[in-house]
């Protein structure tokens, strides 16, 4: 598939990179205990297999679902055989065997995005904040995009907690709206997504070695004081801390550089999702354009980006998806057992799911 392909040819540059600067290979963020990207890669396959089979039994569910719906007046005469085999197919060895494939593709990136993101104080150390903030304040009639917001919204604790909520929401979000593909009926919107999905974050991490970004919560932090002691100042503290370790030791294996705003990948990460979700089943779409409104209001209010950012995703989502939708016709060797989503038999209708 092209994005193993991708993620070796990713692979072999960031050891090549790790032997040119002589660094370590870092583990688990923060976990002193783990002994290094094996370990830990091998940790988040054993995690995301588990979330596999919850998801395989909601999108089983979910035909069940709709099969019944669709035959409501004459549930008992339903061709209910028919649909047990089609769902069967569902489970043949090499549909698995590929949702494997597109399960340990997708862990394997993250842990690549990590070291690359470790990367970035030796590939280009000077960072832009100034710049970014600039255009923050010729936006926001001399304020921040985030002072903008806390004026706007109050900074009460209540407020703080709710808009932390929905950005942490945002983990699982990825994870599920991922392994929805993962379990699609159509095996090449699979592979398109999957492509433009991991395209987001090593073409991200590129752009972000040309112009590295701390963010606002960084750059000016006394703007975000009310922020203290709450979760996300503990995660943005842990953060800086890993930095601060990483300034004094570069061969801290326990330690991972992960500082970056330009661009937002939580916005380019639910704008994708948006996109081809709308191709799958528009309901889940709704709530995805839903999420992204909440995830725009809670990176710029939180401090982690500049409106630039933002501005920045939605740049990068577009070049990610061309670069998907060119690839389609060389891609080979997937299984499209339902190419326009799932189509119940005996229906004469196509759903998508």
């Amino acid at each position: 598939m092209p994005i193993e392909w991708l993620l070796l040819a990713c692979g072999l540059l960031v050891t090549g990179a790790y032997r040119h600067f002589g660094l370590p290979m870092p583990g688990q963020p923060g976990a002193g205990a783990e002994s290094g990207p094996s370990a830990f890669l091998l940790k988040q396959v054993l995690a995301a297999l588990d979330l596999y089979c919850l998801v395989a039994i909601a999108f089983v569910a979910i035909q069940v679902l709709l099969f019944a719906r669709h035959h409501w007046g004459q549930i008992k005469a339903a061709p209910w055989p028919a649909f047990w085999k089609h769902v069967a197919t569902r489970l043949q060895p090499e549909h698995i065997l590929q949702d494997f494939r597109f399960t340990v593709a997708i862990v394997v990136m993250f842990v690549e995005f990590g070291m690359l993101k470790n990367l970035i104080p030796h590939i280009n150390s000077h960072v832009h904040d100034g710049a970014f903030a600039a255009a923050d304040r010729l936006v926001c009639g001399g304020l921040l995009c985030s002072q903008a917001l806390h004026a706007a919204l109050g900074t009460s604790p209540a407020t703080l907690n709710f808009i932390s909520g929905h950005y942490f929401w945002y983990y699982p979000y990825m994870s599920l709206v991922g392994f929805t593909f993962v379990v699609a009926a159509s095996r090449e919107l699979a592979q398109e997504y999957l492509f433009a999905f991991v395209s987001l974050f090593l073409v991200g991490t590129a752009v972000i070695y040309i112009a590295p970004t701390w963010g606002p919560v960084y750059f000016e932090p006394a703007l975000f004081e009310f922020m203290k002691g709450s979760e996300i100042s503990g995660l943005q503290q842990s953060l800086w801390r890993m930095k601060l370790a990483l300034d004094e030791d570069p061969l801290n294996r326990h330690a991972i550089f992960m500082i970056s705003g330009f661009p937002s990948l939580h916005i380019a990460v639910v704008t994708t999702g948006s996109l081809y979700l709308a191709r799958l089943f528009r309901p889940l779409a709704w709530v995805s354009w839903a999420f992204l409104a909440l995830t725009l209001n809670s990176t710029i209010y939180l401090g982690w980006h500049y409106l630039l950012d933002d501005i920045g995703a939605f740049a990068l989502v577009w070049a990610c998806v061309v670069l998907a939708r060119r690839l389609r016709w060389r891609w080979r060797g997937y299984v499209d057992y339902a190419p326009g989503g799932w189509a119940a038999p005996d229906s004469g209708k196509q759903r998508v799911v």
